[in-house]
C-alpha cells in the first residue's frame, strides 16, 4: 500500500528537497506502522479495528481490561515477594560439598616454584596479597585463590571469579 502511495506522489516528490522527501516517507511509514500495529492490538483482542476504535477507553488510548487482567498487570507488594520467596525456598546454583572436597589444597610457596599457574599477587576475592605459607586453591582454569575465599565462593556460583568458567560438578 505504500508503495502505491509512493507512485502516485512521484510526480509531487520531485519538488520537494531531500530532507522534505524524506521527512515525508519517513511520516509514511511510521503511519503505515501504526496502523499494522493497532490492526494487530485489535485483531488479538478479537475486535475488528472499528470495533476496537469504539471501545477505547478515554483519553489515554488504552483498550479497558476487565478486573482480573487489571489484578495480573499490578506489580508485586514487598510482602508477596517475601512470599514468594518463602515458597520458592532458597535455589543453591554453586558447587555441592562433594565437588568441593576434590578441590585441590595446596600451598603458595609451591606453585610459584610451578609454571603455567595465573597470577600468585594477590587473591582475587578478598583482596589479601598470598604469603607462601597460604594454603590456595587452583581451578582447572589455572586461577588461584585462597582455600576459603573460593571455598565460600564457590558454594554461591560455579564459575570462575575471574574468567568466568564453569567448573565441573563430577
Amino acid at each position: 500500500m505504500t508503495c502505491l502511495r509512493y507512485s502516485a506522489n512521484q510526480a509531487a516528490d520531485e519538488d520537494l528537497s531531500d530532507e522534505e522527501l524524506a521527512r515525508r516517507l519517513q511520516e509514511e511509514e511510521d503511519q503505515a506502522a501504526y496502523d499494522l500495529a493497532y490492526a494487530e492490538s485489535a485483531r488479538m483482542a478479537d475486535l475488528t479495528p472499528d470495533a476496537a476504535a469504539e471501545s477505547v477507553d478515554g483519553a489515554d488510548g488504552e483498550l479497558p481490561l476487565d478486573e482480573e487482567q487489571e489484578q495480573s498487570a499490578m506489580p508485586f507488594s514487598y510482602e508477596d515477594m517475601l512470599a514468594l520467596g518463602d515458597l520458592a525456598g532458597k535455589v543453591s546454583k554453586g558447587l555441592k560439598e562433594e565437588a568441593l572436597s576434590r578441590l585441590p589444597v595446596v600451598r603458595v610457596c609451591s606453585l610459584r616454584e610451578e609454571a603455567g599457574v595465573a597470577s600468585l599477587d594477590r587473591c582475587c576475592i578478598c583482596q589479601l596479597e598470598f604469603e607462601d605459607d597460604d594454603e590456595v586453591t587452583p581451578l582447572p582454569c589455572r586461577h588461584c585463590y585462597h582455600s576459603d575465599c573460593v571455598r565460600q565462593w564457590l558454594q554461591q556460583s560455579k564459575a570462575c571469579p575471574v574468567c568466568g568458567k564453569e567448573l565441573e560438578a563430577a
